[in-house]
């Protein structure tokens, strides 16, 4: 089963210190970046780089862009380029672990959400991120813990149940399964990007009984 990873960016950056043009060139590629423009943005954050090559949030949002893109090898160098400049930026290590995931690079992205979850303990998307690594890793338990986790911070979290349902799934708790499965459905309403499908696994768990 493949499930697709969504990145979300929020990061205001600190360029006092920068140049007027890089600062210019540092807020069109953030706007870029929000608006879904990724060649610009990459554009951008790298003529960023060219003039300032240890400036680690240029590194951080083109790593992201190039994620957005697809491009998960570039984004991979980037974010490891943003982290040796400065370790401490926002979400860099959430934004890695989900790169690392989409390489399968299943136990460092599970370093790199546990590192994330270090400084930002009630960070339900890490939860479930690092869950996903697990469940992708066939262990089930661990992934188990991480998306119940994930509903303890936030009890509407949608996709958490539906990936606890999965696992339970597997492990053949039939009942649990249908329970989340439930829950996925009744927080996600009827436009519920996963609706025809959890209908569908919740039709081939009742006929087992």
């Amino acid at each position: 089963m493949i499930r697709r990873l969504f990145l979300i960016l929020v990061v205001f950056f600190n360029v006092p210190f920068l140049f007027s043009q890089q600062a210019s060139q540092i807020q069109t590629a953030f706007n870029a970046l929000k608006s879904n423009n990724f060649d610009v943005a990459i554009q951008n954050y790298t003529k960023v780089i060219e003039t300032k090559a240890n400036y680690a949030p240029a590194y951080f949002g083109r790593g992201i862009a190039y994620y957005h893109l697809k491009n998960y090898n570039q984004s991979l160098i980037d974010l490891n380029k943003a982290a040796q400049f400065d370790a401490n930026l926002k979400d860099l290590y959430y934004a890695r672990g989900l790169t690392n995931t989409q390489l399968n690079n299943l136990n460092r992205a599970i370093e790199d959400f546990t590192k994330h979850l270090e400084s930002y303990p009630n960070s339900a998307e890490a939860y479930y991120a690092r869950g996903n690594v697990y469940y992708y890793a066939e262990e089930d338990e661990n992934a188990l813990s991480d998306y119940s986790k994930a509903i303890s911070v936030n009890p509407k979290y949608a996709q958490a149940y539906y990936g606890r349902a999965i696992t339970y799934k597997v492990l053949k708790n039939n009942d649990l399964a249908l329970r989340d499965f439930d829950k996925y459905l009744e927080l996600s309403g009827k436009d519920a990007p996963l609706k025809s499908e959890v209908e569908r696994l919740i039709e081939e768990l009742v006929s087992k009984d």
